[in-house]
């Protein structure tokens, strides 16, 4: 209980920094109700920075920016920028690389709140200066698949720090330790509310899990989503704007407002038009935006 309270403080003073940053920015204003909306459920809506792959984190960071977001979810084989050619990985990065990202996400008015972190070493000394690193660019979240055998040592430092790790699968082949959320609520069962689930909408939906029937496994161990539908409810499953394919996202939604008490990351991530992702990833964004207003005006 009192590390979920530190975290919704944190979230709080998250909410505040980068909000005065983006005031006067017109995309951030005309998502006013949409921001209040997902405050009132608990609820913070992100953009995932691998939506836009092809492009440098510093370009990332402006493009959700134009959108009228302050959250990102960045990943950790990134590149930086093009004047910075290493990735953002907290492990390796420079003192001067760590210092320019925070001045970028300083000045643009967006916080890294959390960070795909895919496997983490087992020498508990790098553990300790991910976290650290990673708490110092502002990441509450990771995002991750790491071995179960980690997971005593990575609940520990997750409380020490104030932060989650959110437990994320991919198919059955590549993640046969995560991909259906009964093996998540089993991994997490022994740890703390430090350790819990950031389950891909999209993967459930390609291995034939309707992700409201994800949501209702997981219930309480929810820490966060990546939010995809897709076009197909099997694994050719390609992304499509939220609400408009067979994933029944508003149906997912209702469900996550109805199981879940505290805070929820929203991450939306649009895989299939890497190229120029904005208009599909600003289709989702107004997508959610509508269905929080419309659940929070339905909350007692």
């Amino acid at each position: 209980m009192t590390h979920r309270i530190l975290l919704a403080t944190l979230l709080a003073a998250i909410n505040l920094a980068t909000c005065a940053a983006q005031d006067t920015k017109p995309a951030f204003q005309a998502r006013q109700a949409g921001r209040a909306a997902a405050e009132k459920l608990d609820w913070q809506i992100a953009v995932a920075a691998y939506s836009f792959r092809q492009f440098t984190f510093f370009e990332t960071v402006d493009k959700v920016a134009d959108l009228g977001v302050n959250l990102i979810e960045g990943f950790n084989f990134q590149k930086i920028s093009g004047d910075i050619p290493g990735k953002l990985n907290p492990l390796t990065m420079s003192d001067d690389d760590m210092e320019k990202v925070r001045d970028k996400l300083r000045q643009s008015g967006v916080t890294m709140i959390a960070l795909y972190y895919g496997s983490f070493p087992a020498d508990e000394a790098q553990c300790r200066t991910v976290f650290q690193r990673s708490k110092e660019l502002g990441v509450k979240y990771f995002v991750s698949e790491p071995k179960p055998e980690l997971l005593p040592m990575l609940d520990k430092l997750a409380q020490e720090y104030g932060m989650i790790v959110g437990l994320h699968g991919h198919d059955k082949k590549s993640s046969p330790n995560t991909w259906h959320p009964e093996l998540v609520v089993k991994q997490c069962q022994p740890f703390s509310a430090a350790i819990g689930a950031f389950s891909d909408t999209g993967h459930w939906l390609r291995s034939e899990l309707e992700p409201s029937e994800g949501v209702e496994i997981l219930k309480d161990r929810i820490v966060g989503f990546e939010l995809h539908d897709l076009h197909a409810f099997d694994p050719s499953g390609h992304d499509v704007p939220l609400g408009t394919g067979v994933g029944k996202m508003a149906k997912m939604l209702e469900t996550v407002a109805k199981v879940k008490q505290g805070p929820v990351l929203m991450s939306i991530e649009y895989v299939s038009n890497p190229d120029n992702p904005s208009q599909d990833v600003k289709q989702c964004l107004e997508f959610l935006d509508g269905q929080a207003i419309r659940l929070a005006n339905s909350a007692p």
